[in-house]
């Protein structure tokens, strides 16, 4: 399986992104993450589960027309990583329109590693073209099969 993967360090602002079969590059989203796009699938309905996975247990159901594109996202937290808020992320799709996630940022720091699978209600059929935490951009074209 494919994975994009971002690493905390820094060389001169910039930042390494690599996939499987790929590169990209984005800029440094949040200093002592680890970040990896693991797959991206399609439901009719998702969980609203906070990031990283807690208590919040909501669940979404599209309307016609719609799909969920869920987009999940593999974090590891490294010690120099330093707590602060989170924004909530992004899919952009072909037509580089945004479309934004119910799913929040909670804790990020309290686990090492933990994995989020983010909803996203697109229109049916939706190219996803990108990802967008903080700061990073990563590419999903290799990932979303549509």
């Amino acid at each position: 399986m494919a994975k994009t993967l971002i690493t905390g360090f820094c060389l001169s602002g910039l930042l390494a992104v690599v996939a499987s079969g790929q590169t990209a590059g984005a800029l440094q989203a949040v200093p002592g993450l680890d970040i990896a796009v693991t797959k991206v699938e399609r439901a009719a309905n998702a969980s609203l589960k906070d990031c990283p996975p807690g208590s919040n247990t909501v669940t979404a159901v599209t309307r016609p027309g719609e799909q969920f594109a869920l987009v999940t996202v593999a974090f590891k937290v490294s010690p120099s990583y330093k707590p602060a808020p989170m924004k909530r992320p992004q899919v952009i799709d072909g037509a580089d329109k945004a479309y934004n996630t119910a799913a929040t940022f909670v804790d990020v720091g309290s686990v090492p590693e933990f994995s989020c699978t983010f909803p996203f209600r697109v229109p049916e059929g939706t190219k996803l073209k990108a990802l967008r935490i903080e700061d990073a951009t990563f590419d999903l074209s290799a990932l979303d099969s549509k």
